[in-house]
């Protein structure tokens, strides 16, 4: 077996590389890093079995696991340089000195398991004749609470508790997670009800939904938007999008950022009685403005709050009952709108 010690990837002594050069920079730390997960990580099956068995050699303690994950090591299969294994879910073990404390949306997890979208659990065989989970723990408890026995895992084996904890304080580096917008494109593609809703109501005023605010056409509060979808109030939300699309603001940039919708949706849910009557008032003095000259003049007379919405708001509210319009229409008493 001594030629198995030269196969051995430096990785499992990383511990003592990671304090003989506790002075390097943090690209040099990085550099380390990276090349020591890809050593540890891309071990070979029969690799792992030879390192597995010389870990359990002349070990007398925790034989049963010992057994149980060398007979699960050996029946499991490689693809694309990774090794994995179904294994039972009361064989795996948890680290609580590195891992997160359990969040509640484990339970949530548990209500809407799918297996599709259960990515395989990331565990590790220790000198102390366990398999560890170092990633996907939350995944691995709704899994139990569903009463599910197995699961596909990626294994390592031979890994130090301080190795496994640098690679959970890793994940996602490098790794863009989808934002809002992207997940949007897959949901209308997917027929998400809400996202689809969104986007066929701007079709029909011509808007597009992208988080630039910079360049007209553009939708870019789309969170705001399914808010409003998920509160029931898409028909205000289209009251919002005809009133901005009458009063010609699709030209303009961040015509339909947050501060403006927001403010025009605040305002149409307190005006069920008279939402036609303030829409006329609302299109009618923006087509004189823009959203720019909108913003200060709200700001010059509401300097006061720092929320920008709730600004526009109470501006606009004044343009209704002609507080502050600039043609110096004065709405009647039996007209005024309080929100």
């Amino acid at each position: 077996m001594k030629h198995l010690e030269n196969k051995i990837p430096d990785a499992f002594y990383y511990t003592k590389k990671y304090k003989e050069k506790e002075s390097m920079t943090m690209k040099q730390k990085q550099n380390v890093r990276e090349n020591n997960k890809a050593d540890g990580c891309g071990m070979t099956k029969d690799q792992m079995i030879e390192l597995m068995e010389k870990i359990n050699r002349g070990r007398k303690d925790n034989l049963e696991s010992r057994r149980s994950a060398l007979n699960t090591l050996v029946g499991a299969f490689p693809v694309g340089g990774k090794v994995f294994a179904v294994v039972a879910l009361d064989e795996l073990h948890i680290d609580e000195s590195y891992q997160r404390t359990l969040q509640n949306h484990v339970k949530i997890i548990a209500r809407d398991w799918n297996p599709t979208k259960c990515d395989p659990l990331k565990i590790n065989f220790r000198e102390d004749g366990n398999l560890y989970v170092w990633d996907g723990q939350h995944r691995l408890e709704a899994a139990r609470l569903r009463g599910i026995k197995y699961l596909l895992c990626d294994i390592t084996v031979g890994l130090t508790q301080e190795q496994e904890a640098e690679l959970f304080g890793c994940q996602g580096m490098g790794i863009k997670k989808p934002d809002p917008y992207d997940i949007f494109k897959a949901n209308v593609c997917a027929g998400e009800e809400i996202d689809t809703a969104i986007k066929d109501m701007c079709d029909i005023y011509d808007l597009v939904v992208n988080r630039n605010n910079k360049k007209a056409g553009n939708l870019s509060c789309l969170t705001l938007a399914r808010d409003i979808f998920k509160r029931g109030d898409g028909e205000y939300f289209e009251w919002v999008l005809e009133l901005l699309h009458k009063a010609r603001w699709n030209e303009f940039p961040q015509s339909h950022c947050h501060r403006v919708v927001n403010s025009l949706y605040e305002i149409r849910k307190s005006s069920e009685e008279q939402n036609e009557f303030v829409q006329r008032k609302l299109i009618t003095y923006l087509k004189k403005t823009n959203p720019d000259d909108l913003l200060i003049n709200a700001t010059i007379k509401y300097p006061q709050f720092k929320d920008e919405s709730k600004k526009l708001k109470l501006f606009l509210l004044d343009i209704v009952n002609g507080d502050s319009d600039p043609a110096g229409e004065v709405v009647g008493k039996r007209n005024r709108f309080i929100a």
